[in-house]
């Protein structure tokens, strides 16, 4: 009886031991592709200063992330959509083109959406990039 004690004490040592690796891990996997995206560096979009019409910012990428409200347009083609985009700290929706390449996954309304944009001469923001958070 006491050896059948020590082995169950033994064993539940080593699959508290191996649950704590494999949960540390998962962290340190979760962490490690979060900080490769290639959103994870740019600056936030300057919602105030496009809703103003300031051009200064043509060209420039940056991180556009929010809400999908609703998708209003799709391309016949299915090769670009426009859609409404809350972001965060904003209070209306901005529209955005997303290109079908851009997106990596179906594209739902009440999404949480991270975009990688620019605006283009017209003032049209483009998605280049996108992920699904």
């Amino acid at each position: 009886m006491r050896n059948q004690t020590k082995i169950t004490t033994k064993l539940a040592v080593a699959l508290a031991a191996l649950a704590v690796v494999a949960v540390v891990g998962g962290f340190l996997f979760v962490i490690a592709s979060r900080s490769n995206s290639p959103l994870h560096n740019l600056p936030e979009f300057p919602v105030a200063e496009y809703r103003q019409g300031d051009p200064l910012w043509s060209n420039s990428s940056y991180l556009l992330s929010g809400t999908l409200d609703n998708i209003i347009l799709e391309s016949k083609n299915r090769t670009k959509y426009l859609v409404a985009i809350t972001a965060k700290g904003a209070g209306s929706p901005l529209p955005v083109i997303i290109p079908a390449k851009a997106s990596k996954v179906p594209l739902q309304r009440l999404q949480n959406i991270s975009l990688k944009v620019t605006v283009d001469s017209s003032g049209r923001i483009i998605a280049s990039d996108c992920s699904i958070n």
